[in-house]
């Protein structure tokens, strides 16, 4: 098996292969019962499950991902069989090719968030372990799903699931997803052909309409007229989504009632689609994602 080690530090310090015998999985000792020894002159890594015993072994820093992986293999050849898993660090899937020396260098963990703008913001993501500290150091195990239809392994997918992990896996094989994992709209989905059942289509079609009624003859904002829609049980009844307006969100009602007198009056009137910015500057405004509509 060929590990990689480091060249001497020079004009070309870097990494390059050899081929070095690796032991065999079955020659590596195991512990699973003391998942947290460590030393101060052996580097131990612990390789984590819920679903399996954890394994704990000394380890070198050449030791690739692919060579954890066979030992976790030859221990567990029924539940983890070579395929069925990947090997987590750092909130990051890491490649067979990879050493311990290069997964644990003290990066700090992969996170999704953009820096924030607030200057005195100063939480930073957490630091991996650095290899020759010889401290602890942990990879996550994984396992895949088995795809029935396919027969295959399923990717795992490490990106954020606003509806939980089963409905959000079959909402993004349907294609209703964006790039964020958010329900796209749902008029797009059925323009494309991805929503095709003629009764959702119906119930959109009516919930359109009853949008467009709120907005323009009774001065409903955007927001609030949509949920109505989906709220009621007869999408086409305008005064059943006043009503329950009137019960769930009669700030706003009231606030379209007023446009509407003025409106009538001979005025020139215009909703405002959202809250005015507070003009207290130690006020924090805080912006929710919508739930998910009813019926997807």
């Amino acid at each position: 098996n060929p590990l990689r080690t480091p060249r001497a530090c020079g004009p070309d310090c870097g990494w390059q292969d050899v081929v070095m015998d690796l032991p065999k999985a079955e020659e590596v000792e195991v512990e699973t019962t003391d998942l947290y020894r460590h030393d101060e002159e052996q580097a131990y890594i612990t390789l984590m499950s819920q679903e399996v015993k954890s394994l704990n072994f000394a380890a070198e820093e050449n030791y690739t991902i692919r060579f954890c992986k066979e030992i976790l293999a030859y221990h567990y050849p029924d539940e983890l069989p070579l395929g069925s898993f990947e090997l987590l660090a750092s909130n990051k899937i890491r490649s067979d090719e990879e050493t311990l020396g290069e997964v644990f260098n003290g990066d700090s963990y992969y996170c999704e968030k953009a820096p924030p703008e607030d200057p005195e913001f100063t939480w930073v993501p957490r630091k991996e372990q650095v290899f020759s500290d010889k401290m602890l150091m942990q990879l996550s195990i994984w396992k895949k799903d088995w795809d029935a239809e396919n027969k295959v392994y399923e990717p795992i997918d490490l990106s954020y699931k606003p509806y939980g992990v089963e409905q959000t896996k079959a909402w993004k094989k349907l294609g209703y997803l964006d790039d964020k994992n958010m329900l796209r709209d749902e008029g797009e989905l059925i323009a494309e052909g991805k929503i095709t059942d003629p009764a959702r289509i119906e119930d959109y079609e009516k919930r359109t309409g009853l949008v467009a009624k709120l907005r323009k003859e009774h001065l409903i904002r955007a927001k609030d007229a949509l949920e109505a829609s989906v709220e009621i049980a007869d999408k086409s009844d305008v005064d059943e989504a006043l009503e329950w307006l009137r019960i769930h969100k009669e700030k706003e009602l009231n606030k379209a009632l007023k446009l509407l007198q003025r409106q009538e009056e001979g005025e020139e009137v215009e909703v405002e689609e959202e809250e005015p910015e507070p003009d207290d500057p130690d006020i924090e405004v805080f912006i929710c994602e919508p739930p998910p509509l009813r019926g997807m």
